[in-house]
């Protein structure tokens, strides 16, 4: 009896609460964290990365784990080195790697180039070793480098969260008696709508439209500076009716910034700003560098971080004749020596 209630009738109640908290809801996604000297980034489909990226300082290796979501998905590492090593070895917390591991080391790659890969049990057995560690070093003849482990063992355990593999024979971190089938399958990839295609503005079209915009437009983007550059316009059917305007207002050390308007094809040329399908996170977009290609309808942008491109944004969206669709999205905040190639995606989406 507890506060007048029999046991026998509250623990059907405290059986199914804590089945309920074991079975908790997934982790939204797109997601994007850092964990100590990690990025952990997942995409639409439950596609999840870890990332080597040092908050402070920087390391000439660069290791990468992933996994796609669904039961039947398997781990893979990629450890890459910035230098050309030679022969070398790798250890954690000064133990070297086991002989068995170690067959996997590819002595000869050349500068930027996998020094190692495994996926699925070879890359379990990896992570196996790592994953409590501190710090895995590469010692090469005259050369050293080391990568901080500090938030792996986290990382990995959201990956298995997100992708609801906490508990099973196939966890990444933390392992258990569930069987590997109980693991959801992949959401499905979404299926933009097609581009339909249009007939390509008339060269006068392509000279009268965009001066008339940046005319009308220069007081809502004009630079006070009076040593920024002349802004630069182009204009782009997009259907019978309208053309997109991207009016280039001025640019930076390796970043320019725009204005986009959608407008009518016909003088006066009634115009409004463009509006897209949102970038995950809320980001802006548009910026850096932005093109239209009006043979596939696709809008694009890259944006950096820093002058290297270790890190910044880029994403793409499909024109279907009417709305601009999400088709992807790439993000690395924390710059740590990843080139653009690597920014983990946060969205995915098919062409028709």
């Amino acid at each position: 009896m507890q506060n007048g209630v029999p046991m026998s009738r509250l623990l059907p109640v405290t059986l199914l609460l804590l089945g309920g908290a074991a079975q908790a809801a997934p982790e939204p996604v797109p997601l994007y964290r850092e964990i100590k000297d990690w990025v952990v980034a997942c995409d639409n489909l439950r596609s999840c990365q870890a990332i080597s990226a040092a908050a402070f300082g920087f390391s000439p290796l660069r290791l990468v784990i992933g996994r796609d979501a669904g039961p039947r998905a398997q781990p893979w590492v990629r450890l890459t080195y910035s230098g050309q090593p030679g022969h070398f070895t790798l250890s954690t917390d000064d133990r070297p790697l086991p002989d068995a591991l170690a067959s996997l080391l590819r002595t000869g790659a050349g500068e930027g180039e996998p020094i190692l890969h495994g996926e699925g049990d070879m890359a379990r057995a990896l992570l196996a070793e790592w994953r409590d560690g501190e710090i895995l070093r590469l010692d090469a003849e005259g050369e050293e480098a080391e990568l901080s482990l500090a938030g792996l063992s986290a990382a990995l355990l959201l990956m298995d969260s997100v992708q609801g593999r906490l508990d099973t024979r196939g966890a990444l971190y933390r392992l258990g008696e569930r069987d590997d089938r109980e693991v959801p399958e992949a959401p499905p990839l979404p299926l933009l709508r097609p581009f339909p295609g249009v007939t390509p503005l008339t060269d006068a079209e392509r000279q009268g439209i965009p001066l008339a915009v940046m005319e009308a437009t220069r007081s809502e983007w004009l630079e006070a500076d009076p040593e920024s550059l002349e802004p630069e316009a182009e204009a782009h059917a997009l259907n019978g009716q309208e053309a997109l305007v991207l009016i280039q207002t001025s640019c930076a050390a390796y970043n320019c910034s725009f204005a986009l308007y959608r407008v009518a094809r016909q003088a006066p040329y009634p115009r409004q700003p463009l509006r897209i399908e949102p970038l995950p996170f809320g980001g802006e977009g548009l910026g850096g560098w932005v093109n239209y290609d009006e043979g596939s309808g696709e809008l694009g942008y890259f944006m950096k971080g820093r002058g290297v491109g270790d890190c910044g944004d880029a994403g793409s969206w499909l024109f279907d004749g009417e709305r601009f669709q999400l088709q992807s999205a790439r993000m690395m905040q924390r710059c740590a020596g990843s080139p653009p190639d690597d920014w983990p995606e946060l969205w995915r989406a098919a062409r028709p």
